[in-house]
């Protein structure tokens, strides 16, 4: 399945819920309305971290023009692990998107290839990665990740409540879309 739901390579992305047509706002309430939904998102990726045991957790959507960006995260180096990803084009997120499927890291810095050496000292002390694919409406829009400071396995439980908040990701992004 392709990234939008549709067929792959079509570089189409399903569309997000919009604020009603009726809605002029003006740059200012724009603005307000990007700060409360960044806030409602931080908040969401602090709880889901807490709810995982990871020490923290990150969000990245699909953009059909560039592929994978960092939105939000709990913390600053998870802030920095997206952005390490985005910039590399590589890791566990493209891997989970691409694959539509769960990649569990259990350390950054055991896996091959010069892309994960890198992402691995942009990305530090960040160690293990979970990374699980956002749908919305059956389509793959991003990934959630999850990580830790220490190498570590993932268990099948983690990764199986990982999914679960991965749907609580995809329902806050479509609301926060539609309503910000």
């Amino acid at each position: 399945m392709a990234i939008d739901g549709g067929d792959p390579g079509d570089g189409q992305m399903p569309d997000l819920p919009a604020a009603p047509a009726s809605d002029h706002l003006t740059t200012a309430e724009t603005s307000q309305r990007l700060v409360l939904a960044a806030g409602k998102l931080s908040r969401a990726l602090c709880s889901m971290a807490a709810l995982s045991a990871a020490d923290g957790a990150a969000l990245m959507l699909a953009n059909e023009a560039n592929g994978l960006h960092a939105v939000g995260g709990s913390t600053a180096e998870g802030l920095e692990l997206e952005y390490a990803q985005e910039f590399e084009r590589a890791g566990p997120a493209q891997e989970s998107v691409a694959a539509d499927q769960p990649v569990a890291v259990n350390d950054l810095a055991d896996q091959a290839g010069p892309a994960y050496a890198q992402l691995a000292r942009r990305a530090a002390p960040v160690r293990a990665v979970l990374s699980v694919p956002v749908r919305l409406d059956g389509a793959v829009i991003g990934a959630l990740d999850f990580y830790r400071r220490t190498p570590g396995t993932w268990t099948d439980e983690q990764i199986a409540l990982g999914e679960h908040l991965a749907d609580t990701a995809a329902n806050l992004v479509a609301r926060l879309a539609a309503h910000p």
